[in-house]
């Protein structure tokens, strides 16, 4: 039986993984259903990798990625070098990503994640879930960077300058898509001019204006240099 239930695995990991709203195709293959989270489970059960794979994707299934989470990471623990340790740690980073929701809410999910996609890229370089894992970290990127910047602007709104220059540079400092980057570099500016720095402010507008002289923001950048005198 076991030997039966590692090839339907290796059979699973060729066909790859179905979304949450599909039943399982590892759980099917295995003809297992997701009431396996329902049952009691005897103790030696609990440290079975077959078994905490079943349960971690059962869970993942019935869209409770917190507890999908828990038997992915027990996994892990308990079986570092299980053939399925790739898979299984695709899954983990996978069930904090489908906790993501707005990208105004909590960034805690999202960090996990990235984490976790990072880890399938670093330990399992030579896994079938490298390629869609890198992806994934590029949209965390730009999801991450979106967040830095909802609470830059808040700040910029509520007038407290100096957070919101720290925020903003934080965005400009790392690998960012160039539309957030020339809406960054302009609330930058503000930002500085604001907080009084007429120099800085002037040194970020040349720079967006440099950088993309066809910006959106290039009248409102030139009225502010007329109306405040700011040299451009």
């Amino acid at each position: 039986m076991f030997r039966l239930s590692v090839w339907i695995l290796v059979v699973f990991l060729l066909t790859g993984c179905t979304g949450p709203e599909e039943k399982s195709e590892l759980l099917s293959l295995l003809g297992v259903d997701e009431k396996i989270v329902d049952t009691e489970q005897d103790s030696e059960d609990t440290y079975d990798a077959i078994t905490l794979l079943k349960r971690g994707e059962a869970f993942y299934i019935k869209e409770d990625y917190i507890e999908a989470v828990a038997e992915f990471e027990r996994f892990l623990m308990l079986h570092p070098f299980h053939r399925m340790a790739a898979f299984s740690q695709f899954k983990l980073a996978m069930s904090y990503d489908r906790q993501l929701n707005t990208i105004d809410r909590d960034s805690g999910p999202m960090n996990e994640a990235m984490s976790a996609f990072q880890k399938v890229v670093s330990q399992y370089p030579q896994s079938l879930y490298v390629d869609e894992a890198k992806d994934k970290i590029e949209k965390l990127k730009l999801r991450k960077a979106k967040h830095e910047f909802l609470i830059g602007h808040f700040y910029y709104k509520t007038e407290a300058y100096p957070a919101a220059i720290a925020r903003f540079e934080k965005i400009l400092s790392k690998e960012t898509k160039e539309a957030l980057l020339e809406k960054t570099l302009y609330f930058l500016g503000l930002s500085h001019y604001e907080a009084g720095d007429q120099a800085l402010a002037s040194k970020t507008f040349q720079t967006l204006l440099e950088k993309y002289p066809e910006s959106s923001f290039g009248s409102k950048i030139k009225k502010i240099q007329d109306q405040l005198q700011i040299p451009s």
